[in-house]
């Protein structure tokens, strides 16, 4: 259709794009939220095994709530968050969410496993990085850094150079997003009150 339209008629395509880029933040080109990929083996590595189900959860007017506890402006995608209990033999073992920073090289796709022990506030149970293109992607996927994260509560600080250390020196920037995006997830589930949906 375009080969009709001439070179004249052809010329408002670049001002089109220009005009939806003007009215998308460009913080929206990265969204935050991100697929689940292997749920199977994640659920396996994270709980030996189960079922889940899909718990769609908005923000609502807990918004100011949850930007106060994580120092920062939740992303414009953010009204709505996916969480995913795991049931195994007919008991809710755990729960998963999964959530997507801006790196420095790309998209970091970070998945976090979450517990509610019987007489404490939900804790990680484990995180892991499921996608990235991280310059030092081995260190950013190591048990030494993805383990510190295990144990944390949702008013753990959860800062690189805090109580995290980097996953290497010259990671501070990917590692600041993993601490983040776990940081995000559990004060979410938190104040969301997913444990009880």
């Amino acid at each position: 259709m375009l080969h009709r339209i001439g070179k004249v008629g052809r010329s408002w395509i670049p001002l089109l794009v220009a005009a939806v880029l003007a009215v998308v933040p460009l913080s929206m080109a990265v969204a935050s939220l991100c697929v689940w990929r292997n749920p199977d083996a994640d659920i396996k590595e994270f709980f030996g095994g189960g079922t889940y189900r899909t718990v769609l959860a908005t923000v609502g007017n807990k918004k100011a709530r949850i930007e106060q506890r994580i120092g920062q402006k939740l992303d414009p995608d953010e009204l709505q968050l996916k969480f995913w209990p795991v049931v195994r033999n007919g008991q809710r073992v755990g729960t998963v969410a999964s959530h997507l920073g801006k790196g420095d090289y790309g998209a970091i796709e970070v998945v976090v496993a979450i517990v509610d022990p019987p007489n404490g506030p939900a804790k990680i149970k484990g995180v892991k990085i499921q996608r990235d293109r991280e310059r030092y992607r081995s260190a950013l996927r190591s048990a030494t850094f993805l383990n510190q994260f295990k144990g944390k509560q949702a008013t753990s600080t959860l800062r690189v150079g805090d109580d995290i250390n980097p996953a290497h020196p010259q990671a501070m920037g990917a590692s600041k997003v993993v601490a983040l995006s776990v940081k995000k997830l559990l004060v979410a589930y938190e104040e969301l009150n997913i444990a009880s949906k």
